[in-house]
């Protein structure tokens, strides 16, 4: 499919543009301890597809996550995303904001704002993150975001299904053949007979904690978690706080590079591939001192299975061997599980420990790391 980028016109390609460029930050000086995490070249995927999947294979057994190039998405398409995701946290009034707030405990849904404030990281300390969330089937009407975003809504759209098509149908497709699917099963499992997951292209911005917070919290400012969903994209940038529970149990930093994407499970496909598939644990601390007064902006893609799908183990022979049934009674659904997580994520009621905190959904432990 063609870029946004090859679009004509204005140089976003869809109008008069009043967005502010963002200003893209240094990277840190600091000398820090990274994961050694793995690297798919999607532009080898025709050509080179088995060592792709063997590729894929160790990352998702080892670490569960895995940077991706040669994508295919220019560098100034995920530039403009981070033009866009400051404009949604600059551009649009807190009273607006307000009204646009997502009903995360009534619906167990993101839609729209998570403001800052709404969850508590330790002994009282609340968050200072605030999101903005589009869910792909709820694009439209326009008029269902804020005014200052409305123009920009067609933008947002397109380089969903940009991702959706030069990303997410391709990791898909290797992770197919880790497991011994049939080529295309778990595509189908997200996009089939007209319906598609309720995918979530989100912006994310980070406040800088106190000092005061920041001892509180030993510097975390997101608890370690897994996804809750099936797939999860991140535009590389250049703060460094993102950090993974790596198999030696060592938090170590996900190292920034130009142009390239940061891919992680979540809960949901770990769970139909019986844990043979790793959803690991990551966190967000605050960045190396040269960074700590930076603002930090994120763009996500969530991707989605659709709604009604039981979290049961998928039809695949190195499932079945090598994995294990994870829920003993009841299965839950695709948005059973999503909605359950939203709802409690740093508002449930916790069995606190000196290294993660445990709360249980369907009958399993999620661990939630300080």
């Amino acid at each position: 499919m063609p870029s946004i980028a090859e679009k004509t016109g204005t140089p976003n390609g869809y109008g008069a543009d009043v967005v502010p460029e963002w200003r893209v930050p240094p990277v840190t000086e600091e000398k820090l301890e990274w994961a050694d995490i793995l690297t798919v070249d999607l532009s080898k995927f025709h050509d080179q597809k088995k060592e792709l999947v063997e590729t894929v294979a160790t990352a998702l057994q080892r670490d569960g996550f895995f940077y991706v190039v040669g994508h295919g998405i220019p560098e100034q398409t995920l530039k403009r995303q981070f033009d866009l995701g400051q404009f949604t946290f600059n551009g649009v009034s807190q009273d607006e904001k307000e009204l646009h707030r997502a009903p995360i405990a009534e619906k167990g849904s993101f839609i729209g704002y998570k403001l800052q404030n709404y969850w508590e990281i330790k002994d009282g300390v609340r968050d200072r993150i605030e999101h903005y969330n589009f869910y792909q089937n709820s694009f439209d009407p326009i008029t269902r975001h804020p005014k200052p975003l409305q123009p920009y809504i067609t933008e947002v759209k397109d380089f969903l299904v940009e991702t959706r098509q030069k990303v997410l149908k391709r990791v898909l497709s290797l992770i197919d053949g880790v497991l011994g699917l049939e080529e295309g099963y778990l595509w189908r499992l997200h996009e089939n007979d007209g319906r598609a997951g309720d995918d979530v292209l989100r912006y994310m911005i980070y406040d800088p904690l106190t000092s005061d917070e920041s001892a509180k919290t030993n510097g975390v400012m997101l608890n370690g978690h897994t996804d809750f969903n099936s797939i999860s994209t991140l535009i590389s940038q250049p703060i460094s706080a993102l950090q993974l529970l790596m198999p030696d149990n060592v938090w170590r930093y996900v190292k920034h590079r130009d142009g390239a994407l940061v891919i992680n499970i979540g809960d949901q496909l770990s769970f139909m591939s019986g844990g043979v598939l790793k959803g690991t644990m990551h966190r967000v601390v605050c960045p190396p001192h040269d960074q700590q007064s930076l603002r930090r902006l994120g763009v996500f893609h969530f991707a989605h299975f659709l709604s009604g799908i039981p979290l049961d183990l998928l039809p695949s022979k190195k499932v079945h061997e090598e994995g294990h049934r994870i829920f003993e009674e009841h299965i839950p659904t695709t948005n059973e599980w999503e909605a359950a997580r939203v709802k409690s994520y740093g508002t449930g009621d916790f069995i606190k420990g000196k290294e993660y905190d445990i709360e249980v959904i369907a009958g399993i432990q999620i661990r939630h790391y300080h």
